[in-house]
């Protein structure tokens, strides 16, 4: 996918300001200074979409922009910011949380963490709480840049070890070099595309608003219709072919058997016939006869 328009289009401070845009969301978030900023902007191919600061914890609010027409990319607040006071926290908790139990377009939550730095204990409960409600996400590594590259795979494997995740459940990514860029954007890409086929099929049978079965956290993409009337009536033309040629194996199975037993049956017969033959007295005339010669 390419990103050929990105434009900022509102930022929310309270619960009570957050819209429905009727758009698919794709959301990040992570810690203060992780780099969140700086990869929407390598995402978009924009310098300045989203501000970047080099002081940690700017973002403290949640901004939306509207990518290509087609989704919005949103920007949660930075969270773990240690010199921000308690207050300011939890009002940053509190309107990330909230935004993720309110929203109705949420797709999928990519969560960034730093590649250098070991996952920290905020990383884990915001990856516990998208397990909790069955929110579809996906870890960045982001700064893989300050890494050498022999030494990214082992670090995306001890990552993946401290998140309970599989090594694919992992991107790195880099602003500087473009590491991961196209991947993610590609990933985005099938998420959306999915979910506006499965709208457009749904809106023609009439039948969006029931007919949604959610699996796992990760696998959330593969979203099955629930049994209709249709699927029912396949069902039980599957079970009746099973029967019918359940019962076709029987009779024939019945058959054979019924043939050996006929031709068991048959060689008895000629096995008695030949006995007798073989038990058959000679004629006592006979025996006269030779004893005369």
């Amino acid at each position: 996918m390419r990103i050929t328009k990105a434009e900022f289009v509102t930022s929310v401070a309270n619960l009570t300001n957050f819209k429905n845009f009727e758009m698919p969301e794709v959301t990040f978030v992570g810690r203060s200074n992780v780099g969140k900023s700086s990869l929407i902007n390598a995402l978009t191919n924009q310098k300045k979409l989203a501000k970047t600061s080099s002081t940690a914890g700017r973002t403290r609010l949640v901004n939306f922009f509207m990518i290509n027409n087609r989704f919005m990319l949103v920007d949660l607040p930075g969270y773990g910011y240690a010199k921000a006071g308690k207050e300011a926290q939890q009002q940053w908790q509190t309107l990330i949380e909230g935004y993720l139990q309110k929203s109705q377009q949420l797709k999928i939550v990519f969560v960034l963490v730093d590649i250098r730095i070991k996952p920290t204990e905020l990383d884990k409960q915001m990856l516990n709480y998208l397990y909790y409600y069955n929110i579809h996400f996906k870890v960045l590594a982001t700064k893989s840049d300050k890494i050498a590259k022999s030494q990214v795979n082992n670090r995306i494997h001890n990552i993946a070890v401290e998140l309970g995740l599989g090594k694919d459940d992992i991107i790195p990514v880099s602003v500087i070099t473009k590491m991961g860029i196209e991947e993610v954007l590609e990933y985005i890409s099938r998420i959306i595309d999915y979910d506006n086929l499965q709208v457009i099929n749904y809106n023609n049978l009439n039948e969006l608003s029931n007919n949604y079965s959610k699996d796992s956290v990760n696998n959330k993409i593969n979203i099955k219709p629930k049994d209709n009337n249709k699927n029912l009536e396949l069902k039980n033309i599957k079970n009746k072919n099973n029967e019918q040629n359940i019962n076709k194996t029987t009779n024939k199975k019945n058959l054979v058997n019924k043939r050996k037993i006929k031709d068991s049956e048959n060689k008895n017969d000629k096995k008695n016939i030949v006995s007798e033959k073989k038990t058959k007295k000679t004629p006592r005339y006979v025996i006269k006869k030779r004893k005369g010669k």
